[in-house]
């Protein structure tokens, strides 16, 4: 799975020297303010990829926002900015970024048609446990990031 999901068009917020095993795969909505409690949190703390998915409302909003963050210089800088709505979205998103932010969208929607158990929601954090399984943690309240980083360190 955290193949699979590395495979996808992310936002990279991971310091250089990070095994992959302690790399939460977070899947997002720009526009989502649990999404943005969840990067104000985690930013820095825990090493996160960020995979922009458009599932709430107005498609073509969240669309231009997410393909602004995706086509930005620093797609950090951009993720910020978005969430502090300071990020002026693209006019429309090239083809290419267009096609990215659907493969990311498909694979979401697998995931959740996968596991019929779980309510689709964002953000959805993928938590890598010390013993390779998966954690799968839908939403953010505060204080979750005490629990991913326990997640993450088996604690």
């Amino acid at each position: 799975m955290i193949e699979t999901l590395g495979k996808l068009a992310a936002i990279v917020d991971v310091p250089a020297g990070t095994p992959e095993s302690r790399v939460a795969t977070i899947f997002f909505d720009p526009r989502c303010p649990y999404c943005h409690a969840a990067f104000t949190a985690l930013h820095g703390q825990v090493a996160a990829r960020w995979i922009p998915v458009v599932v709430l409302g107005d498609s073509e909003a969240g669309t231009r926002m997410a393909a602004a963050i995706l086509s930005a210089p620093d797609h950090v800088a951009a993720l910020k900015s978005a969430f502090d709505a300071k990020l002026t979205p693209a006019a429309a998103p090239s083809p290419e970024i267009a096609a990215k932010l659907d493969e990311n969208k498909q694979a979401f929607a697998s995931i959740f048609a996968a596991a019929p158990q779980l309510r689709p929601g964002v953000p959805t954090l993928f938590v890598p446990r010390p013993d390779g399984r998966l954690a799968i943690m839908v939403g953010y309240e505060p204080g979750d990031d005490a629990k991913l980083r326990s997640v993450l360190t088996g604690s």
